[in-house]
């Protein structure tokens, strides 16, 4: 097969990777442009064109996908396969290719269509979620669904581990919809649009750490956020991020107030709305994550003081 890959952010990677060394032929990758990053704002290029080029693939950066119908036109290509691309695709260029276009979606579809699926899932304390293949279609997340994996969701799971991990479940599921294809195997299944639920862009207020939540909503936050944008207070020299925490049983005080901040044995204990939770790792700002130990060392809270929202 001729395939067409669009994506952009490092969820993309080893889609990308198993596309690459499977008996296929990626005709195009299509990214976004490069954009300033980092602190000096340079030019940098996106995950995947980095890798592709890597890899020796050809490699376009349009501002719109629409401006390219031509190009993809021509390449023929029999499917076009979009991870984490950033860019929605016009009618005309979901029609070019002859098999159509599959995307690799992190949940059970219907459940948490939108832009932030993995964070969603871990701030509302599910215990499951998944990857889906799916039909691409006019409407967000909402074509028929091709192939479909379940896993559980540890409860101790960050934003970041769950990422890397269905990005891995999602390149294989997406080399089994390949194989499939190969054989002449097509499943395209509508989903239940009745059972749809959204997961919208975070929104930087989401990020405050609001400690009159009950203990496990604020847990579920703290790892639905970790480790960017991160879960933040207030510091004096600027945003002190949340990165990890612990449910701790046996703590009860007003929002805010840390109950323990031992350093000999680097407990550092924090009230909520109800229960309490003990911060396993922080982030000052303009230093690296830490544990609780070497945060207690290096600024000393004192146990009764109030950590504002």
């Amino acid at each position: 097969m001729q395939i067409v890959f669009m994506g952009t952010s490092p969820f993309a990677l080893p889609s990308l990777e198993a596309l690459a060394t499977s008996h296929h032929q990626i005709s195009q990758v299509v990214t976004q442009p490069d954009r300033p990053r980092g602190r000096g704002k340079k030019l940098s290029p996106t995950p995947v064109k980095k890798r592709a080029l890597e890899l020796g693939l050809p490699v376009v950066t349009p501002q719109k996908v629409g401006d390219m119908e031509e190009e993809l036109k021509a390449l023929n290509p029999h499917l076009i396969v979009v991870v984490s691309f950033g860019q929605i695709l016009p009618p005309s260029i979901l029609e070019l290719p002859t098999l159509g276009c599959l995307n690799i979606h992190p949940s059970l579809l219907p459940k948490y269509r939108g832009a932030a699926p993995l964070q969603r899932v871990l701030m509302s304390g599910e215990k499951e979620t998944g990857v889906t293949i799916m039909w691409m279609n006019e409407r967000l997340d909402a074509g028929d669904i091709f192939l479909q994996k379940k896993t559980f969701i540890n409860h101790e799971e960050t934003y970041g581990e769950l990422h890397d991990r269905l990005a891995l479940e999602g390149a294989r599921l997406l080399a089994e919809a390949i194989e499939m294809l190969d054989r002449g195997e097509k499943i395209a299944i509508p989903q239940k649009e009745e059972e749809a639920t959204y997961a919208p862009p975070i929104k930087k207020e989401e990020t405050r750490l609001p400690w009159s939540l009950p203990a496990q909503e604020l847990h579920n936050l703290i790892r639905g956020l970790s480790p960017t944008p991160g879960a933040s207070l207030p510091g004096p020299k600027g945003p002190i991020k949340v990165l990890r925490t612990r449910v701790a049983e046996g703590y009860q005080g007003k929002p805010g107030e840390v109950l323990e901040a031992h350093p000999k044995k680097g407990t550092l204990v924090v009230a909520c709305g109800q229960g309490a939770l003990e911060i396993l790792q922080i982030q000052p700002p303009g230093k690296k994550a830490m544990d609780g130990a070497s945060f207690i060392r290096g600024y000393q809270p004192q146990k009764g003081e109030v950590w504002q929202e």
